[in-house]
């Protein structure tokens, strides 16, 4: 069943969190792998009507965690620390390049993303993913809203005609940026420019996780929100607590995010 369908099957969500990831999946109408430990809910159950409150996407958040750990989309050594794309150094390695084989979870992350944006009034036309880890979650997104999709290259081509963004975009068009995570924010930023470039508006960038380690500042100077899933901390607290990781590991991991942490 894995850490997600114990939990669950544990009770050790709430029962207003069990039944918002429910009625997520039954607001987006897709087939829930039995896997994950949540049987499909009845034909005729109302979607949830409560507020997406700090006390609900706190138990969302449990479970992100949960299936990231399930699914071996982290390491972490003590020994020698993973580099990171921004350069910085770290004892923990987020790869959620695992996640995108993985149907459940790709079910998940379209239905609480989709009543996060709701909930939290963000509009766009366009979904854009930044190369390459961002693309194929913005392609899940796309699709769960019915939404056009376009993608950011890192550099331009050096061949044909030498663009960055792949798709169309229209002079106008609000466009979400979706990437996997976000450390300093450097890369994100650098897709940003692209896309304002040809026009688009981007005000809102979504992240399943947020590193702590600047990108939400930085983005705020840009005039632009983040909007994450979970945060590295909120992660390691939950896999902590559920014994997947050590003491030693879980201080390692808050001293280096304190240290690198905009004050």
């Amino acid at each position: 069943m894995g850490k997600l369908g114990t939990a669950l099957a544990a009770g050790e969500l709430r029962p207003w969190a069990l039944k918002l990831v429910k009625s997520c999946y039954l607001r987006f109408h897709v087939p829930l792998n039995r896997g994950c430990g949540i049987e499909r809910p009845r034909a005729g159950v109302a979607a949830m009507s409560r507020p997406l409150s700090a006390e609900i996407l706190a138990e969302v958040r449990k479970v992100v965690a949960l299936q990231l750990w399930d699914l071996g989309a982290i390491r972490i050594n003590l020994v020698e620390p993973f580099r990171l794309t921004s350069g910085n150094y770290s004892p923990l390695y987020v790869n959620c390049r695992e996640l995108i084989s993985s149907p459940t979870f790709v079910d998940f992350f379209c239905a609480v993303a989709r009543t996060v944006c709701e909930a939290m009034n963000v509009h766009f036309e366009v979904v854009a993913g930044g190369e390459t880890a961002g693309i194929p979650f913005a392609a899940f997104l796309a699709r769960a809203f019915g939404r056009p999709m376009i993608y950011v290259r890192k550099d331009e081509k050096d061949y044909g005609r030498r663009k960055r963004i792949e798709g169309s975009i229209k002079p106008g068009w609000k466009v979400l940026v979706m990437d996997d995570l976000i450390t300093t924010g450097k890369s994100t930023l650098s897709a940003i420019d692209a896309i304002r470039e040809e026009g688009g508006e981007v005000k809102d960038v979504a992240v399943l996780i947020d590193r702590l380690e600047g990108g939400r500042a930085n983005l705020k100077k840009a005039g632009t929100t983040l909007h994450s899933l979970t945060d590295v901390m909120e992660m390691v607290r939950t896999l902590h607590k559920n014994d997947a990781i050590s003491d030693d590991e879980m201080q390692a991991i808050k001293s280096q995010t304190t240290a690198r942490r905009p004050r």
